[in-house]
């Protein structure tokens, strides 16, 4: 079985979340099985170099991509080879309903985006928003970034600024990006970019005398948000499909495990690398004679996450509950939807 993820550069932070978490499950569930890790380094103009080694190395199923962007070249690479993939991170809305080798565990930036607007509206009243967004994870930022706006004006709210940084935009760099959304007077400022930028953004306008609310997307609920951000990123509001609270006994015991093996408590991206692990393994145990690996996850459907159950629909795409979290004294906290 392949990894397929950025375990070097600037998604690195998922990317070894999601080694570990797949690692984990391997040893529990089936150590005989080899996971070999492919570092897609986030090019996805080299896919299609990626699937022929990952073919080459005889693995037959993929747990990743982790971002949309690398999906973005994996998908169609990966098609042509017939390597399913089952991704634990990957959710832009542009891969949704298709009738593909391409499986997720989590919802979609719809839902998320979506999420995160009503939520900011009719929790908290806010009213003006400006955007800033890191278009180098383009697939998934512009997803976001378009179904939040959509549902905040749905709500009657207005965006006053959407701004971008990274290849083909205006702005050479975050900070830049940053400050031409801040000069529109936003009541919320909405960073739709990786752990390390959104801390440094946050960071940014620590002192702004104007500072306004923050949003994250889920993207950056890492560590790396916490240990980069540090007081700066308190009150920072972001929705998850994971629920850091959860009493659920398979969860208890995954994250006793995980922590003993790894020194510390998992976050999303372990746990849904473990979940999707499991889930192939699972399918590869339980394989029809001459059934293609596709059609068994189709067949099976529903599988059992940690947390919750992990439902399939036709094209390999799933509904998950989302919470909404807070960063407070250093940790994500669930607050009330």
């Amino acid at each position: 079985m392949a990894l397929v993820a950025g375990l070097t550069g600037p998604t690195s932070d998922i990317g070894v979340a999601l080694r570990n978490g797949a690692l984990l499950a391997v040893a529990q569930s089936n150590p005989a099985v080899e996971l070999v890790e492919f570092d897609d380094r986030q090019r996805p103009d080299q896919a299609a170099e990626l699937a022929d080694a990952v073919q080459a190395a005889g693995c037959v199923a993929v747990i990743g991509p982790a971002t949309s962007s690398m999906a973005a070249g994996w998908i169609p690479q990966a098609e042509r080879r017939k390597l399913l993939s089952v991704s634990p991170t990957v959710t832009s809305h542009d891969f949704a309903g298709q009738d593909d080798h391409f499986f997720r565990i989590c919802s979609t930036t719809r839902q998320y985006a979506r999420h995160s607007a009503l939520h900011a509206v009719r929790r908290h009243g806010w009213r003006r928003f400006a955007l800033v967004r890191d278009d180098s994870n383009h697939a998934y930022t512009r997803s976001w970034s378009e179904h939040f706006i959509a549902a905040v004006r749905g709500e009657g709210a207005v965006v006053v600024a959407e701004t971008a940084y990274g290849p083909g935009t205006p702005h050479d760099g975050a900070e830049q990006a940053l400050a031409a959304a801040l000069a529109s007077g936003p009541e919320t400022l909405v960073i739709v970019a990786n752990a390390r930028d959104t801390a440094l953004l946050a960071q940014a306008i620590t002192h702004h005398p104007k500072r306004p609310a923050l949003i994250a997307a889920e993207w950056a609920a890492t560590d790396q948000l916490i240990l980069g951000g540090g007081r700066a990123v308190e009150g920072v509001l972001v929705t998850q499909f994971f629920d850091r609270d959860s009493q659920a006994p398979a969860y208890l015991a995954f994250a006793q495990a995980f922590q003993t093996r790894f020194g510390r408590m998992p976050g999303f991206a372990e746990t849904a690398a473990y979940d999707a692990t499991r889930i192939v393994l699972q399918a590869l145990a339980e394989r029809r004679r001459d059934e293609p690996l596709k059609a068994t996850l189709l067949r099976l459907r529903r599988f059992d996450g940690v947390q919750n159950a992990i439902v399939f629909d036709d094209y390999g795409d799933c509904d998950r509950p989302l919470y909404v979290t807070e960063v407070r004294q250093q940790r994500f906290m669930t607050v009330p939807a």
